[in-house]
């Protein structure tokens, strides 16, 4: 079952369930929760899990998008792993908006042409609703390389990157640069054309189509890998350099610690332990002439070896698990707690304020 990301929000609502049954995954749609929106009178931003999952008949991912707009004061945050049915679910979900819209095209003295539900209409289609925040998770390189460019094609006013749990470094560069010169791998592209968000002008690619909000964390649960620092920090450094608020969510059930020669252990190489407390040696044993570790002689980890508790992570950074329970909130330090504002989603393209 995939984990839940522990994304800043103040609730989840799970019209959408995940199980498992015997050799294969199941999913579960909840016709009695689909209304508990309309109940809710406090404003705050609720998750939302697995509603663009591919097993979920599109009529159900309608109902549950028709009850969100209905409740323009909660803030509903969607991430999915199936970035590119979101995208064309919610693509034909707009064309819709938009013909809906057209039947009320006339002459402006028409009656229906000013009538309420075509002011309504035409208000409608002429944006997504602010209030859905639509996001894709991603664990790597890969997934992101995958799912971004998905998500940067799905018409909404605030787009998210749950890197969560984050499993490997994720360069987000490319998606957040506001301009870059065309480059070999794309020189084929015709003017005008539009891709990973950017529309080609001359010999530069144009920011059109951004993201609003990256958030970062690690795992937890027993198949939880750990989580290297660096790789947030990059993540971190990227939002930072393109004004892209960052959320910190937690390291996971792993505490990185830095590994440093000392001759004193096994291995000659040692680590301030931070589950027992005092210094561990950063070593493995291997097997002995007999074939058991008993008689075998010790090395020091390198990256890659597991242990129980540890894993190494590069030559000078050891994983400890520590449990859920002790992990923590703070990169280098301090909190990161940015949150898109209002004018976020509405921020407009460098060039497009250039023109203004």
């Amino acid at each position: 079952m995939a984990d839940t990301p522990a994304t800043p929000t103040d609730r989840t609502w799970q019209p959408v369930t995940l199980g498992t049954a015997p050799g294969r995954n199941s999913v579960i749609w909840h016709d009695d929760r689909v209304d508990q929106p309309s109940r809710w009178k406090k404003a705050g931003r609720v998750l939302v899990p697995h509603l663009f999952h591919h097993l979920v008949p599109e009529f159900f991912i309608t109902r549950v998008l028709d009850v969100m707009e209905a409740s323009p004061h909660i803030t509903f945050v969607v991430p999915t792993e199936h970035a590119v049915r979101m995208r064309d679910f919610v693509q034909k979900r707009e064309a819709r908006m938009r013909q809906h819209a057209a039947q009320f095209d006339g002459p402006p003295d028409n009656g229906l042409h000013a009538s309420p539900a075509a002011k309504s209409a035409r208000a409608r289609a002429a944006k997504p609703p602010t209030n859905i925040w639509l996001g894709v998770t991603v664990n790597d390189q890969w997934t992101a390389k995958t799912r971004v460019p998905a998500l940067l094609e799905t018409p909404a006013e605030t787009r998210v990157v749950l890197c969560e749990p984050l499993t490997g470094p994720v360069d987000l560069d490319r998606f957040l640069t506001e301009r870059r010169d065309v480059t070999h791998p794309d020189a084929d592209a015709p003017q005008d054309a539009v891709v990973d968000g950017m529309v080609r002008h001359g010999d530069q690619w144009h920011r059109t189509e951004r993201l609003h909000w990256v958030i970062a964390g690690g795992g937890t649960g027993p198949n939880a890998r750990p989580l290297h620092p660096q790789w947030a920090r990059d993540i971190r450094d990227a939002c930072d350099r393109h004004d892209v608020p960052f959320y910190f969510t937690q390291h996971g059930d792993y505490i990185t610690a830095p590994v440093v020669d000392d001759p004193a252990f096994g291995g000659g190489r040692a680590y301030d332990d931070p589950l027992h407390g005092g210094r561990s040696s950063a070593s493995l044993r291997e097997r002995g002439p007999s074939g058991t570790f008993r008689s075998g002689p010790w090395r020091a980890m390198e990256p890659g070896d597991r242990t129980r508790h540890t894993w190494m992570l590069d030559k000078d950074t050891i994983a400890v698990r520590v449990g859920r329970k002790s992990a923590v909130r703070e990169l280098d330090g301090r909190l990161h707690d940015g949150v898109p504002n209002s004018s976020m989603a509405t921020r407009p393209s460098a060039e497009a304020a250039a023109t203004h």
